[in-house]
């Protein structure tokens, strides 16, 4: 855990300089690590010597280690644009305010998600094991499918982000519009799979027919709600771009009372059904979109209306420099 602070800064730190490329190899290649690491670990295949669930802790841990080694190579050479220098490690204050100012809210818009999946799971309690497994690979399965967009998003946040720095406005809303376009395309195949082979999802994770039928029933409506979600996503990242999460947060804590409230009310009538729950999740979603593409607009016209730049002479410009 304490590697991955070291693994998130540093393709965070690139990525905020516009080289997307190391992060994305390294880190693909750390799950791969794992995956081939684990079993041998947890089996003691080849080895003779099983570890059980230490092994899979220790694949991770190895697998983390050699990103951390293999993403620094791109700070330490003399050319490299980013570097480590000790000179720049004192504290600096002002800048960790400001870092957290726009880091905090953002985590606390992930954090909601854990609220959202403990009134679920509490809800579908009462509808056994089957059903509570069908929604856990139902979720599985559509963050596999969101994966293209949260890369999008981990792209758009510092493309737009360095355009605004540049008080270039135009090209802000060029790159949001690009990605909304890209973010849609992807998520209107995903849904169309879920609405075609919801069943053959679920079924690559479970054979059980219960926790299929539930799974597939879940997927076949949520789906409905994937181009609003990965709209959403860009906006995330939008706010990030603009130094302002707060938006994003007002427009997630909206959809989730708006889901956890009437879940927790109509889980206790007679009657009730788990669909209830996932056509509620889909409205919720549609008011968290208005929410969030308002609250987008009135950042867009609060910090993308930049005034002229100052005029600077060639002598006054040369004083400057010297």
């Amino acid at each position: 855990m304490g590697l991955q602070f070291a693994l998130v800064a540093m393709g965070a730190a690139l990525r905020g300089v516009g080289n997307f490329k190391p992060g994305m190899i390294v880190s693909t290649a750390t799950v791969i690590l794992n995956i081939l690491l684990a079993p041998i670990l947890i089996f003691g295949w080849g080895t003779g010597r099983a570890f059980g669930v230490a092994g899979a802790a220790i694949s991770t841990l190895v697998a983390v280690i050699v990103g951390v080694v293999w993403l620094s190579f791109w700070f330490f050479p003399k050319d490299a644009y980013l570097r480590f220098v000790t000179a720049d490690w004192a504290p600096r204050f002002d800048l960790w305010k400001k870092m957290l100012a726009i880091g905090t809210p953002a985590g606390f818009e992930f954090a909601l998600m854990a609220v959202y999946m403990v009134v679920v799971y509490s809800v579908t309690r009462p509808f056994g094991a089957a059903a509570q497994a069908g929604f856990g690979i139902g979720q599985r399965v559509i963050q596999a499918g969101f994966m293209p967009v949260v890369a999008l998003g981990f792209a758009v946040a510092p493309v737009a982000g360095q355009n605004v720095g540049a008080r270039l406005a135009d090209r802000v809303k060029r790159a949001y519009k690009d990605a909304v376009w890209m973010s849609v395309a992807g998520m209107l195949f995903f849904a169309i799979l879920c609405e075609i082979a919801p069943a053959a999802l679920i079924g690559v994770f479970s054979k059980d027919p219960a926790a299929i039928t539930v799974g597939a029933q879940y997927l076949r409506i949520i789906s409905w709600n994937y181009v609003a979600s990965g709209i959403i996503f860009v906006n995330s990242s939008m706010f990030q771009a603009l130094g302002n999460t707060m938006p994003a947060v007002i427009a997630s804590t909206l959809r989730i009372v708006l889901v956890a409230v009437p879940a927790i009310l109509l889980s206790r009538l007679p009657g009730f059904q788990l669909v209830w729950v996932w056509y509620i999740g889909v409205t919720a979603v549609l008011v968290q979109l208005a929410a969030s593409w308002l609250l987008l607009r009135r950042e867009f016209r609060k910090r993308l209306t930049f005034d002229p730049a100052p005029l600077v002479s060639m002598p006054a410009a040369a004083e400057a420099l010297a």
